[in-house]
């Protein structure tokens, strides 16, 4: 396993100093890092995306350098940049402290769908940063509440039934603030959760019409250890909590609302998946996986990635995780021990691990005398 060094994003949404699991993550790839109790750290990526590249912690060597340089296929992806090899995916560690978070969707790679992705990027490439798609994963590390996709279209009609407001804000953009007042009265179907959240955002992005967007989206709320997965084209806004992230490898967000950000809502309306769907459509079922005890997986429908939960019984001896056939990053969040890794039935490696990020080949693995 190659220890390695990731990229912090400091936007104002995240947890300040050591508060931050972000900042202390980053803190154990970095030797000389001084911690600032007064900045925000918000998002620690770990990937190989121009935006954010990891480096390896013993060499300060690019990590799509290393795998250019390598000799697996395995490693191989078609998000690729001169010499330099990619992986097909981003992981992330997201606090998101503030209550609200831009309303965005992205573009798709899909053949049928014209490549939306590389003709956003072709036309805008300082605001479409590549020409790639980025579906998305949460793990919820906390509870973690997010806005996912359109409701079913009964609920929809029944929050904004007998309601003129969603047009009085279009010629009134002034009065949101107003409206909201009225919408708390009316309520639909609107949890007592989903209407704090509207009176929060109204508080925190006066007179922006997307504070009414929980009238049409859906509202999940996750509880520590549930998932869900949104594929490209689908709107989608975080809202408080901690998750893991796993995303194609793009940078690129169309963004609709709730942002100071550059908002495309001419392209936002050309790439939207407009399917209406209740929020149970969007959870990932954890799958044990039997053969390898402690081990849970998540398997969205997308080919750019997938995700294994590994949990260790402090008093277990070793564990034989996942064989699999390409290469991966793994997150340490608690505890410490060896993990083995096994080229070929007389050739293995050894490395002790502890928290913070790694890079894995395409190996067996074994761990052994995990501790906390």
């Amino acid at each position: 396993m190659q220890r390695l060094e990731c990229h912090v994003k400091n936007y104002n949404w995240g947890k300040k100093g050591n508060k931050s699991e972000v900042a202390r993550l980053f803190a154990a790839g970095h030797k000389n890092f001084v911690m600032d109790e007064n900045e925000t750290y918000a998002e620690l990526w770990m990937g190989t995306h121009p935006d954010g590249p990891a480096v390896l912690s013993n060499s300060a060597t690019r990590l799509s350098s290393f795998i250019a340089k390598s000799h697996s296929a395995s490693y191989l992806s078609n998000n690729n940049w001169k010499e330099d090899i990619h992986l097909p995916f981003i992981m992330k560690v997201i606090l998101q402290v503030h209550p609200t978070k831009v309303i965005s969707s992205s573009p798709s790679d899909k053949a049928h769908e014209s490549e939306q992705a590389a003709r956003l990027h072709e036309k805008d490439p300082v605001h479409y940063p590549d020409r790639h798609h980025k579906p998305e994963l949460a793990y919820a590390l906390t509870q973690f509440e997010l806005l996912c996709g359109f409701r079913p279209a009964d609920q929809i009609l029944k929050n904004i039934e007998g309601e003129e407001m969603m047009e009085k804000t279009r010629t009134h953009p002034d009065m949101v603030s107003d409206y909201v007042d009225e919408l708390v009265e009316f309520r639909g179907c609107l949890t007592d959760s989903t209407v704090k959240v509207i009176q929060k955002m109204a508080i925190d992005f006066p007179g922006d019409v997307g504070v009414f967007s929980p009238l049409i989206l859906n509202h999940i709320i996750l509880k520590p250890g549930e998932c869900c997965y949104y594929a490209a084209e689908e709107l989608h806004a975080y809202l408080s909590g901690e998750c893991v992230e796993c995303v194609g490898c793009s940078n690129n967000t169309i963004r609709a609302a709730m942002t100071p950000k550059f908002i495309d809502r001419e392209a936002l309306c050309e790439v939207l998946n407009y399917r209406m769907t209740p929020p149970e459509d969007y959870l990932v079922t954890a799958t044990a996986l039997t053969e390898y005890p402690g081990v849970d997986e998540y398997s969205p429908n997308c080919k750019d990635f997938q995700l294994h939960r590994i949990r260790v019984s402090p008093d277990f001896s070793d564990s034989l995780l996942p064989v699999l056939d390409c290469a991966s990053i793994m997150v340490i969040v608690e505890g410490s021990g060896v993990l083995e890794e096994v080229n070929t039935p007389s050739s293995s490696r050894l490395t002790v691990i502890s928290f913070g990020i790694g890079f894995l080949h395409s190996h067996a693995l074994l761990l052994h005398h995990f501790r906390f």
